[in-house]
């Protein structure tokens, strides 16, 4: 039996040395295919290009497939589905770097199959061979999306159905406020360790005065501060600049959305006014100053920057919290945004004030924070604390919005109705104290 054919994959070619040892060949990703391989032209640090060069390659391989019309499902490659969505609807997809990724998975595992083949058994061992659960649902969502633009247009007659796995429960956890100084002050006062290569001390590792973790502190207390999700704090400048979030520092105001960028509904970024004490600190980032060791530390250009670029902290946090909290802590970069939001209920701030703030629907707030505002279920509790709670109210007294009544001392064990006549108490009435 002939082995399967394998579909279109990248592979990263290393580099080739001759006798000497000087370098011949640097290390290139290259496309291998049944019919070859094919270069990408992009060195080994330039994975977007060559995800890129795959699917321009998948698009090429598959575009006479992708166009006849009304097509069967066993007649119709995953690989022509895939295909046809990146050439269509790649464009509009906001992060198109993460999509290529998330396509090259799927092409790894379904372009051999055909839409026939999609079914929930084949969803599930797809989610099983991917080892995690919100990994393969949400690659099995983009190919979802795929397949129902692909039947939409009319290139498949049959309907097929892509079986997404159940979805996480969100998570909820937040910080206090000590946990928040005690991950800040990490990141202050950290320091690079080096170890020395020659000498006498050889191998001994040493503290030196670089603060490697200080760019995470403006992330922190600005994720803290406005709830912004974490793109668009590291992706900010202090400037206007196409195509990035920027904090005007004379106006006060933090515009989360890029310039001309179309607003998604359900990841929405509204324009807020920065609270005092956080402008006062993106002031002083943005002036620069003197350093305790005596070395100038020039002005920032971006909120997060690390070495004169604007940096994704999310690999550097992780780091951060297992060296805090250790490794079962359960926190992620995403719990700051909770952390706002909880704290902004705790203090008892109106709920459609803090669903402005924080870009959300008052429904999203009232469902996921809304136990935390100081006067949830209150008139619950009233009821309890009263002695309202246990006692039937009547319709007329109901409608009055009266008081329950207190009925008149009489023999134990009776009460009075609303028409004046004695009744025998239930003994759940008579044991209950006012």
């Amino acid at each position: 039996m002939p082995r399967p054919r394998k579909p279109a994959r990248l592979w990263l070619e290393p580099e080739r040395r001759d006798k000497a040892g000087r370098v011949t060949h640097v290390a290139t990703w290259i496309i291998r295919d049944a019919d070859g391989k094919h270069r990408t032209g992009c060195g080994a640090a330039d994975l977007l290009g060559a995800q890129r060069a795959l699917a321009d390659h998948i698009a090429r391989q598959h575009a006479g497939a992708a166009h006849v019309p009304n097509k069967s499902a066993d007649g119709t490659l995953i690989a022509d589905v895939l295909a046809y969505y990146v050439k269509d609807a790649g464009d509009e997809i906001r992060r198109p770097q993460e999509l290529l990724a998330r396509m090259e998975r799927l092409l790894s595992w379904w372009s051999d199959k055909s839409l026939g083949a999609l079914n929930r058994a084949s969803c599930k061992a797809y989610e099983r061979d991917r080892g995690s659960r919100s990994a393969a649902r949400r690659e099995l969502e983009d190919l979802r999306s795929a397949v129902n633009l692909y039947i939409a247009d009319g290139l498949c007659r049959e309907a097929v159905k892509v079986t997404l796995p159940t979805k996480h429960k969100a998570r909820v956890a937040h910080f206090t406020r000590s946990q928040v100084a005690q991950v800040v002050w990490h990141c202050w006062r950290s320091r690079e360790t080096q170890t020395i290569h020659v000498g006498a001390r050889k191998g001994e590792p040493v503290l030196t005065d670089k603060r490697p973790l200080r760019h995470l502190v403006p992330f922190i207390l600005t994720a803290v501060y406005t709830g912004t999700r974490s793109s668009r704090i590291w992706q900010a400048s202090f400037e206007p600049e196409q195509g990035r979030p920027w904090v005007d520092l004379e106006g006060g105001v933090f515009h989360r959305l890029a310039d001309g960028e179309e607003e998604m509904a359900n990841k929405r970024a509204g324009t807020i006014a920065i609270p005092d004490r956080l402008l006062a600190h993106m002031r002083r980032w943005r002036r620069g100053g003197l350093l305790p060791n005596g070395r100038v530390r020039l002005g920032q250009a971006f909120l997060c920057e690390y070495r004169g670029r604007p940096a994704d902290p999310k690999r550097a946090l992780a780091g951060v919290m297992d060296s805090v909290f250790g490794p079962d802590h359960g926190f992620v970069r995403h719990t700051f945004r909770h952390t706002c939001a909880t704290w902004l209920m705790w203090a008892g701030e109106d709920i459609n004030d803090v669903a402005a703030y924080m870009s959300m629907t008052r429904e999203m707030v009232e469902k996921v924070y809304g136990h935390h505002h100081p006067d949830a279920h209150s008139a619950i509790g009233e009821s309890f604390s009263t002695g309202k709670a246990g006692r039937r109210v009547g319709r007329n007294r109901r409608e009055r919005n009266e008081a329950p009544r207190q009925f008149a001392t009489e023999t134990p064990g009776t009460n009075r109705d609303e028409g004046g006549m004695a009744s025998r108490a239930t003994p759940y009435e008579t044991g209950v104290p006012t």
